[in-house]
């Protein structure tokens, strides 16, 4: 066998094993994690459904502050009622009191925010998503969260995910 189809097959069980342990980890979280709900921001109603998607937003991104030009690593949240959150600070390190939960800032170019911006579903379902009033996270340990579901003000799980 030649040096390159050695090369390329090493290469390729490297990014099948980086994948393989990307999922799994993620697998993980969504098993593990903790739940927690973040609060969904009014978005502007002419972009809310678009196709088989949901514009997001969240409340706590509109406090969370670059300090001299940095983004702190992680958002503190007081866990209340129902894994509702409110938020409680930033900082670089993983927070240990009780009660409350670290998630990653993910720093963007239009600010920064703890979830994506869009949440997506099957086609034809939109309806089954409109009354949505909180995104619910997995958190790992690490202050990892991946979005899940979707809640109703009454903190009814909505649409047809069921993790």
């Amino acid at each position: 066998m030649s040096r390159a189809r050695v090369g390329i097959i090493a290469a390729w069980l490297l990014v099948m094993a980086v994948a393989v342990y990307a999922v799994q980890d993620h697998e993980k979280t969504l098993h593990d994690g903790q739940l927690v709900l973040l609060r969904l921001a009014p978005v502007d109603p002419r972009s809310l459904m678009q196709g088989d998607y949901m514009a997001l937003r969240f409340e706590v991104d509109a406090q969370l502050r670059a300090e001299d030009g940095k983004w702190p690593k992680y958002a503190y949240l007081q866990l209340g009622a129902g894994s509702r959150t409110s938020f409680a600070g930033m900082g670089d390190a993983l927070t240990t009191e009780p009660g409350r939960v670290s998630m990653r800032i993910r720093p963007g170019v239009r600010g920064a925010s703890l979830g994506p911006n869009a949440f997506f579903f099957q086609e034809g379902q939109a309806a089954l998503y409109e009354n949505a009033r909180w995104g619910g996270f997995r958190v790992a340990a690490d202050g990892t969260a991946l979005l899940t579901s979707l809640y109703s003000e009454e903190l009814e799980l909505l649409g047809n995910n069921r993790r």
